[in-house]
């Protein structure tokens, strides 16, 4: 439709352009100061600010809240919202180059940037209003069939394009139409995106009015919609157990497959951001959320030990259905003794973090202060002591993560006092980096690999000891080998534990533990999240720990520190050797055969349950009961010193992420002491000796030392380890 405007008197045009160009000149006083990075469109830049907030950059404290969540996107148009803000921010940070970078990069960044948003401007399956700004006349080129649901907000995307050689200033207005702005500069051939939405609480026929204005001549078109009736859902969470009120993790899906968050979502997640996430919503007790009427489906989760409800509900128009959902464990591992617990989070404030454990039943919750291009998360709330908000069955402490990039990532668990610095070399550079979900970097190169002038290297082996001192733990957070520096560690005693599970890839980090188990080592295996942003639940991979008696933080992590444990993002596994369970040892006077049982559960289907000695499988056997159950007995001679392990391998997880593993778990060793005849595989140290070698290349001509004195001390360090490995290498035994 159009509508050609009538003539004005002089005097009225010229007060029309001023009070117009008064509001657009507070309009553009309240925008931020890099609104247009490197010349980006107008267009791009509007659609960046309606979506900046739905993923903000450095989400802290409770994340889900800080990351914004406006729109409650989920699916592909999240994901391509979480693309196009990365590469906006991308294009942000390459203004800020060096000269040279800036040439070399700003195209490709622009390019990358308009690309993306248009991709996103595609999978946007919001109503579109479309208006053409022609010399004389505004046109209403779209307008789309507006049905809506009562009390559901609906978010339209209002689009102008100015057809014409000269800048126009509009005035907008509305009646049943919300905007978010009432001025708006036109550029000659310029496309600009406006956020409009309409709330409806009244069913049936109805109409907005969207009115534009400038130069004197204005034009108002009336939107007519239709309301249909929404339903209510209002839900109770209980334990099947006493009926008590509990929390759990919901997704509510209506009869199109769209995502219906909760009236009240102060947590929740997004799983698989990157690619076709889904939206969850942490329900404590009582919930409510309204969505159109039809068959809805609803989803709950809660943790490792609970079973799964999906189920389908029919919901009537103004209907209030009101249901009660129970849940139900199909593995209670508190009652034999077994806590569980995450020995790697970051960003959450302490209710946060006692929240999500407690949504997630998960015993023990590691919060690490982290350090990060120049910022250090968490400091704040790191106490050396248990934090108060904890509660008998749910412990918080805050702890330390302490980095190199190319060395390796340590935490530095029961502290009493933090280690400083809180990182050293490239990551604790103050360089400028995109945060949101991902570490993109303009550069396209990745992390710094050595410090520099202020920030020099130093070997991670100086923060184990000063941790030590203090009687605290040392677990190598990913053990994975782009880390070099772990085998050194080890010879000097400095490593506790080790991460399995946390960003790593299961084949490469169990070659490099068994092949230090080989080489004498006791190291017991840790897991954690690493979890930073919403899109991972606390403890989705964890850690049990067997306590003989009640549940404390000292003695978890002295169970912990003992290998008393398994880890598992799924299955249960339990081991036992002559009676010794994961952590112990055995010790022999004379051959003796083995009586080694296994055993594996779990609620989604594994492949197989496997007895590892040394490293090798001595015995496997397929799962049972549809892969949910798998029992294993070997007898085994011994004349020699061992390590006996159990684990089950292979099946698929629920839920992914980009470290995802197959579904495992993995009891930690039985360890076979025979006097005279110690673990030492030469084969097993040779690989480490050849692991070293880019740790000694890097120390000698890569790294960034504060001093010459200090390189020479890092090196003579690094050759030390190395010629313990170089003797047990040489069947030279490890004296």
């Amino acid at each position: 439709m159009s509508f050609r405007l009538n003539s004005t008197s002089r005097r009225q045009l010229l007060l029309a352009l001023l009070l117009i160009g008064l509001a657009a000149f507070c309009h553009r006083q309240e925008s931020p100061p890099d609104a247009n990075p490197a010349g980006a469109p107008a267009a791009l830049q509007d659609l960046y600010g309606i979506f900046s907030h739905e993923i903000r950059p450095e989400a802290v404290g409770n994340v889900y809240q800080a990351v914004g969540n406006r729109f409650q996107l989920e699916g592909k148009l999240y994901a391509a919202v979480l693309k196009a803000l990365n590469a906006y921010d991308i294009l942000q940070e390459s203004t800020r180059l060096t000269e040279a970078d800036r040439e070399r990069l700003l195209p490709r960044s622009r390019q990358e940037a308009s690309e993306a948003f248009t991709a996103l401007e595609k999978s946007l399956d919001w109503p579109r209003i479309r208006i053409e700004v022609g010399a004389e006349e505004f046109a209403l080129q779209s307008l789309p069939q507006l049905d809506l649901y009562r009390e559901i907000p609906q978010p339209i995307l209002l689009t102008l394009h100015n057809s014409t050689s000269e800048t126009r200033m509009l005035s907008l207005g509305s009646s049943g139409l919300r905007l978010e702005v009432d001025t708006l500069e036109l550029a000659p051939s310029t496309t600009r995106h406006l956020l409009a939405q309409i709330d409806s609480a009244e069913t049936g026929e109805g109409a907005a009015c969207l009115s534009v204005a400038s130069e004197g001549r204005s034009v108002t078109w009336r939107l007519p919609f239709r309301v249909a009736e929404s339903g209510l859902l209002e839900g109770r969470l209980v334990e099947s157990e006493g009926g008590a009120p509990t929390i759990g993790r919901i997704r509510v899906t209506d009869e199109e497959g769209r995502y219906r968050a909760p009236l009240e979502a102060a947590y929740g997640l997004v799983l698989r951001p990157r690619r076709d996430p889904a939206r969850w919503s942490y329900a404590s007790g009582n919930f409510r959320l309204r969505t159109p009427a039809g068959k809805i489906r609803i989803s709950i989760r809660r943790g490792l030990e609970y079973l799964p409800i999906d189920e389908d509900l029919d919901l009537e128009a103004g209907q209030t259905l009101r249901r009660t959902f129970s849940l139900k464990r199909w593995a209670n591992m508190e009652r034999g003794g077994w806590h569980s617990g995450d020995t790697h989070i970051h960003m959450l404030d302490p209710p946060s973090a006692l929240f999500e454990m407690q949504a997630e039943d998960l015993r023990v919750g590691n919060v690490l202060v982290l350090e990060h291009m120049g910022k250090t998360y968490s400091r704040e709330h790191f106490r050396g002591e248990l934090d108060p908000i904890s509660d008998p069955r749910h412990l918080v402490y805050y702890n330390q993560e302490y980095r190199n990039q190319t060395l390796g990532h340590v935490s530095l668990l029961h502290l009493k006092k933090l280690v400083e610095p809180i990182s050293t070399g490239g990551l604790a550079v103050p360089e400028t980096t995109v945060y949101r979900y991902s570490y993109l970097r303009p550069s396209r190169k990745g992390f710094p690999r050595h410090g520099q002038a202020g920030w020099p290297d130093a070997l991670v082996l100086d923060a184990m000891r000063e941790t030590h001192r203090q009687g605290g733990l040392v677990n190598w957070a990913h053990l994975r080998p782009a880390q070099l520096e772990f085998p050194i560690d080890m010879v000097f005693g400095e490593i506790d534990t080790a991460d399995i599970l946390t960003h790593t890839r299961l084949p490469q980090t169990l070659k490099l533990w068994y092949n230090l188990l080989n080489c004498g080592f006791r190291l017991p295996a840790t897991a954690g999240t690493d979890r930073i942003g919403p899109e991972e639940p606390v403890g989705h991979q964890r850690v049990y720990v067997k306590l003989d008696g009640p549940l404390t933080y000292p003695a978890w992590m002295e169970g912990l520190r003992l290998g008393r444990s398994f880890v598992t993002n799924g299955p249960m596994v339990s081991l036992a050797v002559d009676g010794r369970g994961p952590g112990e040892t055995l010790t022999l006077s004379k051959r003796k055969v083995l009586r080694i049982q296994a055993r594996g559960r779990s609620l989604r289907p594994f492949e197989r349950l496997e007895i590892v000695v040394n490293g090798k499988v001595a015995a496997s056997v397929p799962a049972e009961d549809q892969g949910r159950r798998a029992h294993l007995s070997l007898d085994l001679p011994a004349d020699q010193s061992l390590w006996i392990a159990a684990r089950c391998m292979g099946g698929s997880p629920e839920e992914t992420s980009i470290w995802t593993h197959p579904l495992f778990a993995h009891a930690n060793p039985v360890y076979i002491d025979y006097p005279g005849r110690d673990l030492a595989e030469a084969e097993s140290a040779c690989y480490l000796l050849d692991f070293l070698k880019p740790l000694e290349k890097w120390a000698r001509e890569e790294a960034y030392f504060e001093n010459p004195a200090q390189k020479d001390r890092a090196l003579a360090t690094i050759h030390q380890g190395m010629d313990f490995y170089r003797r047990l290498c040489n069947g030279e035994g490890k004296n």
